[in-house]
């Protein structure tokens, strides 16, 4: 079995135990139990769903929250209340990696704090990881119906397609297959497919943009002129002359192709914030100081635009979306099922748009795209809450 399927495994439930120990036996040292415990159960899910691709990260995360009730710092007179003459302000390796483990636990309580008290950005939250708990975990109790089942055929109909049922509650596709088990599978694809497009684009953006504020000059005018040529060509129409030439067997390249096309608009904003940004002391001083491209743009830029970056994240994977099912849905990629775009495709090859039957065929994939992104819309509404430390205390 994979440790990097996400979809739950039995191997996947054995590295989430094993990984759910970690936090457990450190709230146990630091008599944090509670925290110890939910933490223990998110690392058990993120294994048992996404193997050690979900549960290391949720681990390291889980750790992090529990040192952060216990953490406090000697070194900092304002919280070991020790005088100034006795405070030394060497650490060692270690000291400087429990600060930085509580420093992010923080992060993340006041984060989960900050969404939960933004109405909007919670519903989205929650309808985001309904379909992700939907097509990680659905396989489990559902089975997957990939055969024409001729013998479900009722006396006297014209074709296999059946309305909902309390045997089948979202009815039967064209070939009598249960529409609710290609709902729980088919998610899974298109989903995955769509983060990776809009991460790899949001990653290109990011370093292009950020390098030609920074580095200004030649770098600048070249990555500015190439950005301007694509800009002037609609990237939907380019991506249909370049899938019916190409066939994309994996949506990996798929994904590389969409980011290739859609890095350009972001890549501006990020340059006119950088730009904004470079003018600052702590900017000028990172350059004086010539600590590197990656430093200045990692520790001293990225920080500050992290909201920005997260919000237009979360519109490019909206964006990607609709590009991958348009394709799908006029036929230049494969098509490969179990997958929503394909469902839709196969419901206007076969010609059931005006067959009342076929309304659970068609809708549900429809009706779940449509709430996905509207998840993301609502779940944008807390972002920047999440992230502005100013935000989240209030001020």
């Amino acid at each position: 079995m994979n440790l990097f399927a996400t979809v739950a495994s039995p191997t996947g439930l054995a590295l989430g135990v094993v990984v759910g120990i970690v936090p457990l036996v450190l709230s146990a040292y630091y008599r944090q139990w509670r925290a110890g415990l939910l933490g223990a159960l998110a690392c058990i899910m993120a294994g048992f769903g996404c193997g050690l691709i979900g549960g290391l990260p949720m681990m390291v995360v889980a750790c992090a929250v529990v040192i952060s009730y216990a953490y406090v710092n000697r070194q900092d007179p304002f919280t070991s209340r020790a005088a100034l003459s006795e405070v030394s302000f060497e650490e060692t390796r270690r000291e400087a990696f429990m600060r930085w483990m509580a420093n992010l636990g923080t992060n993340v309580r006041a984060g989960l704090n900050a969404l939960m008290r933004n109405k909007s950005g919670f519903i989205g939250f929650c309808g985001i990881m309904f379909f992700v708990i939907v097509t990680v975990f659905g396989p489990l109790f559902i089975e997957y119906e990939g055969r024409a089942r001729l013998d479900r055929r009722q006396p006297g109909a014209r074709s296999l397609l059946a309305g909902p049922s309390s045997e089948h509650p979202l009815g039967l596709d064209w070939q009598g297959r249960d529409v609710l088990s290609h709902m729980v599978y088919g998610g899974q694809r298109l989903i995955l497919t769509s983060l990776a497009a809009g991460l790899f684009a949001t990653i290109l953006a990011v370093v292009l943009g950020s390098a030609a504020a920074l580095l200004g000059r030649y770098v600048d005018s070249l990555i500015t002129t190439i950005a301007n040529f694509i800009l002037t060509i609609p990237s939907f129409p380019l991506l249909l002359v370049i899938a019916s030439i190409i066939k994309f067997d994996d949506s990996f390249a798929l994904a590389l192709l969409f980011a290739a096309l859609n890095w350009p608009v972001l890549m501006r904003a990020v340059r006119a914030q950088v730009l904004s940004l470079r003018e600052r002391d702590y900017v000028e001083a990172a350059i004086a100081l010539d600590l590197g491209l990656w430093h200045i743009i990692s520790r001293e830029v990225f920080p500050n635009m992290i909201s920005y970056i997260a919000v237009n994240y979360i519109f490019t994977v909206r964006v990607a979306m609709y590009s991958i099912v348009g394709l799908v849905f006029l036929g230049l990629v494969p098509l490969v099922e179990p997958d929503w775009g394909v469902m839709i495709f196969m419901g206007r090859q076969q010609g059931v748009l005006a067959n009342p039957l076929a309304a659970g065929m068609l809708l549900s994939p429809v009706v779940a795209i449509a709430l996905f992104q509207l998840s993301l819309v609502l779940f944008t509404r807390s972002l920047e809450e999440v992230f502005n430390p100013r935000l989240r205390s209030g001020l």
